[in-house]
């Protein structure tokens, strides 16, 4: 089918995460639909050879944000004349996304408001756009002046996407007015839809937390505490936290100021291998969007232990599919896990009825069912 439609993708993200999966799949689900596909990236964020192969292959155009350079004469005057007056270097991202003059712009924001910028300058160029926002955080509330540039930035997109209704109703919350141009797509996930893995067979429990190392999101501290309790200390389950981050030697440190034992730190695994491992997961956010793992560990017959955050107990229930702690505080956690503690030798059955829940509860291919509204959008312009 030859489409001269032009989509173009932007992503606010300078590394490359979960929030990154759902778009970057979709394109490669509309290239089959002829669609001519452009993104524009932070020079910083490192795509996957994937979508490297793509640009190599002329298949897609990417262009890399970075700030122009001034001559130096012009920033020699800026030196003398007030900020409203100054030289301003040119924005390569905004003039690449003017020249391709795309029908449709794909804004992907790690958080909820990260791209408002980017969607007030699609509309100042009257661009039609769709917004795709991941983790927002209840905690953290915008200013006035972020306040109405988000009402504005998505009051005026044809379609705003949140990865949980929790998202959604807090962003709401947050601008003060329903969003009638909004809708909820789940976020793919890296193990096969139809994956059977056996449950480990093993003398001690072992739970993983998997998740980037970043204290301030995913709270790895308040587990730590928890473990760090006499009668934790005395039973035989170990805890595994894989991922990386910044916060890996504030992990590492409080590790050795708890004196955990039954605590491995590990750098990023395979999904299959983690789940080969692991009876379960354990994850003590702070804030999320609907974290990927809590699917993955599901689909993999895994019951899974989580606080009452964002989209978090969207697709578990409590203590039939999972445990569900009440707050990322070191009580709730303690609770929560001390009752997954007491069903231990049931943590079998438990997954089995996570993955009996979750294929009910998402789609088997989200990049699709994603591409397949775009399309949609693009038909009926």
């Amino acid at each position: 089918m030859d489409n001269s439609k032009r989509i173009l993708f932007t992503t606010e993200n300078t590394s490359w995460g979960g929030s990154e999966l759902l778009w970057s799949r979709a394109v490669i689900e509309l290239l089959q639909y002829n669609f001519l596909i452009a993104i524009a990236i932070h020079e910083k964020l490192v795509l996957p050879k994937e979508l490297l192969l793509l640009e190599k292959e002329s298949k897609i155009k990417i262009v890399r944000d970075s700030k122009g350079k001034l001559p130096l004469g012009k920033r020699i005057a800026n030196r003398f004349l007030t900020y409203n007056r100054r030289f301003k270097a040119s924005n390569l991202r905004q003039d690449f996304i003017i020249d391709y003059n795309p029908h449709l712009m794909v804004i992907n924001q790690g958080f909820n408001f990260n791209g408002v910028h980017i969607m007030v300058f699609a509309l100042q160029n009257k661009f039609d756009y769709v917004t795709l926002s991941h983790a927002v955080n209840e905690g953290m509330w915008p200013n006035l002046i972020l306040r109405e540039k988000m009402k504005l930035g998505f009051k005026n997109s044809l379609m705003n996407y949140f990865v949980s209704e929790d998202n959604l109703k807090t962003t709401q919350n947050q601008l003060g007015l329903f969003l009638d141009n909004a809708d909820v797509i789940r976020n793919p996930f890296n193990v096969s839809f139809a994956i059977d893995l056996g449950f480990p067979k093993q003398t001690n429990f072992h739970l993983a937390f998997v998740g980037r190392y970043d204290f301030y999101a995913k709270g790895q501290d308040v587990l730590l505490e928890v473990l760090s309790q006499e009668k934790w200390k005395d039973r035989n389950l170990y805890v595994n936290f894989y991922g990386d981050g910044n916060d890996l030697e504030n992990l590492k440190d409080l590790v050795k100021m708890y004196d955990l034992k039954k605590v491995c730190i590990h750098s990023h695994t395979e999904t299959n291998e983690i789940w080969k491992h692991n009876h379960g997961l354990i994850l003590t956010s702070r804030f999320e969007g609907l974290p990927i793992v809590i699917v993955e560990a599901m689909l993999c017959k895994r019951m899974v232990i989580v606080t009452d955050v964002s989209g978090n107990t969207e697709l578990v229930v409590d203590n039939e599919t999972g445990f569900i702690a009440a707050a990322p505080r070191v009580e709730y956690v303690d609770e929560a896990l001390e009752r997954a503690w007491l069903q231990r030798m049931n943590w079998e059955l438990i997954g089995r009825n996570a993955r009996r829940q979750i294929i009910s509860n998402i789609p088997e291919n989200p990049p699709l069912l994603f591409a397949h509204k775009l399309q949609s959008i693009l038909n009926r312009q």
